[in-house]
């Protein structure tokens, strides 16, 4: 509810053009399969790709997390890639899937969570923390939204309390105000 997913979205869709040999949005969330992860990967950058993608691994029930890393290795060997994997609930679904980019030189990868062991994987100049808005932020952010009618977005006089009550169950949390 602090915003993580649509920050990283909206640099990912404009900087995605900046990326053209490659880049992928995975969804990990907390129950998660390596190798759907590792199949939905491979098929988003194979989509990207024109003619120099190598012959197709049929992603199936024989493929294993050795071919898809190998099979994706393959692709994005020497390209530039951006890579999103968002809402990562456990640090061991990045470190099962981070062979698969060794050797993509100039690219990113971009990792969302809520998780402080998970956000430690990065180095420590690398991470963004978002937190809650204040109250006075809190409170602009609700006006512009509710009145945005209204001369200067502002809140009427006769509505100022509940629209306090309303900011302070929200928490500073942008999406539920």
């Amino acid at each position: 509810g602090v915003g993580k997913t649509t920050l990283v979205k909206n640099v990912y869709d404009r900087e995605k053009v900046n990326f053209a040999d490659a880049h992928a949005w995975i969804v990990v969330s907390k129950e998660y399969d390596v190798t759907d992860l590792l199949g939905t990967l491979l098929t988003k950058i194979r989509h990207t790709q024109e003619s120099t993608a190598p012959p197709p691994l049929s992603v199936g029930a024989k493929s294993d997390v050795y071919d898809l890393t190998e099979a994706i290795n393959k692709i994005v060997q020497e390209k530039k890639c951006l890579i999103v994997l968002d809402d990562v609930w456990n640090k061991d679904a990045y470190n099962q899937m981070c062979n698969a980019f060794q050797g993509i030189h100039g690219s990113r990868v971009m990792i969302t969570t809520r998780m402080e062991d998970v956000a430690a994987l990065a180095q420590p100049k690398r991470r963004l923390v978002l937190q809650p808005l204040g109250s006075t932020e809190s409170f602009k952010l609700f006006c512009s939204r509710a009145f945005h009618s209204n001369l200067n977005r502002e809140c009427p006089l006769e509505l100022n309390t509940v629209a306090t009550k309303v900011v302070e169950r929200c928490r500073g949390l942008p999406f539920a105000l």
